[in-house]
């Protein structure tokens, strides 16, 4: 139980026991923890302290919140390669879970000075931004924003329905196949918009990846920024083998 006396915060007590329950199975993977007025009621704490223990454990990686649905423990994270041909679906299949992708937006802008010198093209040139949300076992994963030049891709935005592959959309219409040439990463906490689409909370660190990939005579192909839960991903990037 939760002892008020001793110097350890309440919250602490909480998430050391939750830790311990979770550590010997009595919460599994996949499964849901109590609410947080199960647990209130449970152990006579009130709201703010029982979302200060989840915290906790959403940062040693050990849960993740779906927002509407609840707090859940997590599996090992998920492994995810970037290597020169990284394909999201087939890097998920690997590790025997279900991807997903999802069409949120599509819309054309103009270049400018930043994207141009990105994709190699004119300030004056059309882009076309496609914002895609994938899923691993239908839970958010990570959200990219993919730019690419209308003029070497026109009309993609109606080749695309349902569940997709952007890069095998890419080799099957346009006759490309787009290879990754280039990532930075860097960690940050969440926007709003992250916390919407990831469904997590203000906690959970956001892992930002921006890449650039190029075909086989290496002309630019794409320049995307991807946003990865981080209490779900553990990305191993190898850009000197072939493998996936």
């Amino acid at each position: 139980m939760i002892s008020r006396e001793g110097g350890i915060a309440c919250y602490q007590q909480l998430s050391g026991i939750l830790h311990k329950q979770i550590e010997e199975g009595e919460f599994r993977p996949g499964k849901q923890l109590p609410t947080e007025t199960e647990l209130s009621r449970r152990y006579k704490l009130n709201r703010h302290t029982i979302r200060q223990a989840i915290g906790r454990l959403q940062s040693e990686g050990l849960v993740y919140t779906i927002k509407g649905k609840g707090t859940f423990v997590a599996n090992s994270k998920i492994s995810y390669k970037v290597s020169r041909k990284t394909r999201f679906t087939t890097s998920v299949l690997d590790v025997g879970l279900s991807p997903d992708a999802r069409l949120l937006d599509s819309y054309e802008i103009s270049a400018g000075s930043e994207l141009s010198r990105k994709l190699n093209i004119k300030s004056s040139d059309k882009v076309v931004v496609l914002e895609i949300l994938r899923f691993v076992n239908k839970i958010p994963f990570c959200h990219t924003t993919s730019f690419l030049s209308s003029d070497r891709f026109p009309d993609i935005q109606a080749h695309i329905k349902g569940s997709f592959s952007l890069y095998e959309l890419l080799k099957k219409h346009y006759g490309i196949e787009a290879m990754r040439a280039s990532s930075s990463f860097e960690v940050s906490l969440p926007e709003s918009s992250d916390m919407d689409m990831l469904q997590i909370s203000s906690k959970v660190p956001v892992l930002i990846v921006k890449s650039t990939s190029k075909n086989s005579k290496g002309d630019i192909v794409e320049y995307c920024i991807t946003r990865f839960r981080g209490d779900l991903c553990s990305i191993t990037v190898n850009f000197n083998g072939e493998g996936r």
